[in-house]
């Protein structure tokens, strides 16, 4: 699967509306320009895709939100911090690139096909990590809000009482 083809200049226009409004939307568009995809494929896995991503990315950040909503009205990720929706965007993106690699690994290019299908659990869990690393970061950075207002205790920043050693 080649995901550096050349992204068509008519891409669609299509935004997914994120079912929970404290995430921002995101643009089929954008995603086909970030990560180029080539044009010849079709639309309608790319948005199943995305929003199978949201979905995930809702999911694992959910309970950062509500703890940092306990303690301060926040409508918007961008209301809480401007520069987590870029990293929202990346991992919801990156999350359904990962997903991507089973539609298009076939389509007109069967030797390429061949040698990306030898290297597709290598990509797929390379993309997924990065996408997760996003959601992460997003996660620590809600917490600390949150403790800043007050949400939830100082905590230590090692554990204690415990330390692991080779033998």
């Amino acid at each position: 699967m080649s995901l550096n083809g050349k992204a068509d200049s008519s891409a669609t226009d299509t935004e997914i509306e994120n079912p929970n409004g404290f995430f921002p939307d995101m643009s089929v568009r954008a995603f086909i320009e970030t990560y180029r995809l080539p044009d010849e494929y079709d639309e309608a896995p790319m948005v199943f895709e995305l929003n199978n991503a949201i979905r995930h990315v809702n999911d694992e950040l959910l309970d950062f939100v509500l703890i940092l909503q306990s303690v301060k009205d926040a409508e918007s990720l961008a209301e809480v911090n401007a520069e987590l929706v870029p990293a929202y965007k990346a991992a919801v993106m990156g999350w359904a690139r990962s997903a991507l690699i089973k539609y298009f690994e076939t389509v007109g290019r069967k030797a390429a096909a061949e040698i990306q299908g030898e290297r597709n659990e290598i990509i797929v869990t390379e993309w997924k990590g990065d996408a997760q690393r996003n959601i992460d970061w997003i996660a620590k950075r809600l917490l600390l809000i949150a403790e800043a207002h007050g949400a939830v205790p100082k905590r230590r920043k090692y554990a204690d009482g415990f330390r692991a050693s080779i033998l």
